[in-house]
């Protein structure tokens, strides 16, 4: 391949920059999502979406395998208290009914936490306005 002298000289003139540009980054410490400490974003725009993105993902993978989890640990708990002799006979009315009072009463439960976590982020979110507000 051949390469002019002018388009070597112009690919020195970017290294050059870009090297530059990489020392005076390092020069300057950046948190994990491309702020610096004085205020200046390493991050392109296009890359801080791509971020966001990921962040997006990543909070409803968390949220998913929650969700999951949940649906086991009640299906282990109502399985463990209602059915006594586990058989390749179908379960009995009185196990069926069982599990889905046993059901119930476990999301009955989940809403009564969540519920509760919602109230306690809501007036902590109240707080820090309500200071906030204060300290300007």
């Amino acid at each position: 391949a051949v390469v002019s002298t002018q388009s070597t000289g112009s690919i020195n003139t970017f290294n050059t920059t870009k090297t530059n540009n990489l020392r005076s980054m390092n020069a300057e410490r950046f948190d994990a999502f491309g702020q610096s400490a004085s205020g200046t974003s390493s991050l392109h725009p296009s890359d801080a979406v791509k971020m966001q993105d990921l962040i997006q993902a990543i909070e409803t993978s968390v949220q998913l395998e929650s969700q999951m989890n949940i649906i086991k640990n009640m299906n282990q708990k109502c399985f463990e208290r209602c059915i006594y002799k586990p058989s390749s006979s179908p379960i009995s009315n009185g196990e069926r009914q069982c599990i889905a009072k046993c059901m119930d009463r476990f999301q009955d439960g989940l809403k009564v936490v969540n519920q509760t976590i919602m109230q306690r982020a809501k007036a902590e979110a109240d707080a820090m306005q309500h200071s906030a507000g204060l300290s300007h």
